[in-house]
């Protein structure tokens, strides 16, 4: 049983050694047939033909003699498959060096650099036959103790290109895809297939340095290699789906790997498709296409939370942290909520009207959040008063007793309040400007006392959080906002 155990994993090694080069083959035999679409070359295109056909009775070959199915070497007469390989691999050069010489006497020296692509893909195969394809390596122990069981072959067939017109919807389309792959050559062939279907590709050739990648960058989809040096497929896989901020992000697997076990790991780890090298072009958009629908509509559906951040100006920073806060929370929470931040410096303020009348008001939101330091803010217009017709100190204020009577007619916004405790540095090179600060301390003095403590007996009549350093205001900030957007989840 441990020596079948062996074979098994070894052939199923050699099949996907096998075929990456074989889809590199397919891969830019089908980009030189592209390329020749608007200008015909029949001469050309005739022979590329027989390459691409050529790579295609490899792929066959390959399914037909060393299969799942085999259970031992004695199975496979490793003689025959050798030169049925070998006669392909002789036409795919034999076309190749053909095609090289009409390009070069027809100075399109642009399709040269495919053509030898193509031969450097079949000189690697031919080395693959040699040194793998032998009793004694599909018997030798393997370094790897990974436990594999016996499983069926998975096969796909190749679509023609006329058979099939994909009509994307247009939730399927564009968007930056992150490709990770170890082989050069695989990236090119990605890159240049996804720029053809309307995507944005981003190669990267380890997943070590696709996870660095991921902590500063926004990907729409994930184009994952299984075998890599290094971190493989399934732990870059792993990684992303138990990290808070990228577990919703859609992988396709994309390996030469048919091993049914390796198969199941990687949709029980959450990979959201499989997809076999050599890839059909036809299959990648429409599963790209598909995959990406599902994934934006899912998160269209979600129930849409509105967040009001009120504040004066001498809070920006803080205010900066609580719009990554919430770019945070959207990306963890992309499948059960969206976050809709209303910031006064992203709206369109116009001339023709006062600042505060062309703000949302903060009354209509689901959850207001406000922040105080040292000033209160400026004063508002005469036209915008209580209605007893008194005057508010300043927008700020305004704000926050719109979203306060808005909880006690309707239950919403929910409001938390937040107040930074650092002393405040003043020049004193300008006494106005002294006085002016020390004026605008003590109304947010006021502002606090007339909200948040009891006239009476000076018990705290409301909640406010208050901090010192920045770091403390993050991390406080985070929890708070994510309790509170969950608790509203569970209400609706």
């Amino acid at each position: 049983m441990a020596e079948h155990s062996v074979f098994y994993k070894k052939l199923a090694d050699l099949r996907h050694d096998l075929k990456t080069p074989i889809g590199h083959i397919l891969g830019y035999s089908e980009m030189l047939q592209e390329e020749l679409e608007d200008n015909p070359w029949q001469e050309f295109q005739v022979d590329l033909i027989n390459v691409h056909n050529s790579g295609e009775k490899l792929l066959s070959l390959i399914e037909d003699h060393l299969s799942a199915s085999k259970s031992s070497v004695s199975e496979i007469d490793i003689p025959s498959v050798q030169f049925q390989l070998r006669l392909q691999l002789n036409h795919i050069t034999g076309y190749c060096e053909l095609l090289q010489d009409l390009a070069e006497d027809e100075s399109k020296v642009e399709l040269i650099a495919d053509l030898l692509k193509i031969i450097e893909a079949s000189s690697i195969f031919a080395d693959i036959v040699e040194d793998k394809l032998s009793i004694k390596y599909l018997n030798e122990e393997s370094d790897d103790n990974q436990e594999t069981g016996q499983s069926e072959q998975l096969k796909t067939s190749l679509i023609s290109k006329d058979a099939i017109d994909i009509q994307l919807n247009e939730l399927g389309e564009g968007g930056v895809i992150l490709v990770v792959d170890d082989n050069p050559v695989n990236l090119d062939l990605l890159s240049r297939r996804l720029k053809r279907q309307g995507y944005n590709p981003v190669t990267i050739d380890s997943g070590e340095k696709a996870l660095e990648y991921l902590k500063t960058n926004s990907v729409d989809l994930i184009l994952l290699d299984l075998v890599m040096p290094g971190m493989d497929g399934t732990e870059v896989l792993t990684y992303i789906r138990n990290n808070p901020k990228l577990r919703n992000l859609p992988v396709i697997i994309l390996s030469a790997h048919d091993d049914m076990d390796v198969i199941v790991k990687c949709v029980l780890l959450g990979a959201d498709d499989y997809l076999f090298k050599p890839y059909n072009p036809i299959l990648l958009k429409a599963r790209l296409a598909a995959t990406l629908e599902k994934y934006r509509l899912r998160k269209n559906q979600v129930p849409r939370i509105e967040v009001f951040i009120s504040s004066p100006g001498d809070v920006i920073p803080e205010r900066k942290i609580i719009r990554s806060i919430i770019n945070d929370l959207n990306e963890e929470l992309s499948d059960r909520v969206r976050l809709i931040p209303v910031f006064w410096e992203d709206e369109p303020l116009l001339a023709s009207d006062t600042f505060q009348a062309q703000i949302h008001p903060a009354k209509n939101s689901d959850i207001y959040l406000g922040i105080f330091w040292s000033r209160l803010g400026s004063p508002l217009p005469d036209s915008i008063t209580r209605e007893d017709g008194t005057l508010y100190d300043s927008g700020s204020e305004y704000e926050y007793e719109d979203a306060y009577y808005g909880y006690k007619k309707n239950g919403k916004p929910e409001i938390l309040v937040y107040r930074k405790m650092s002393e405040a540095f003043v020049p004193l090179t300008n006494r106005e400007n002294v006085l002016a600060s020390m004026d605008q301390f003590e109304k947010v003095d006021q502002f606090i006392e007339r909200w948040f403590i009891d006239p009476v007996d000076g018990s705290y009549s409301g909640a406010y959080h208050c901090f010192e350093e920045m770091e403390q205001f993050e991390e406080m900030a985070y929890k708070h906002l994510k309790k509170l957007v969950l608790m509203q989840l569970d209400e609706l």
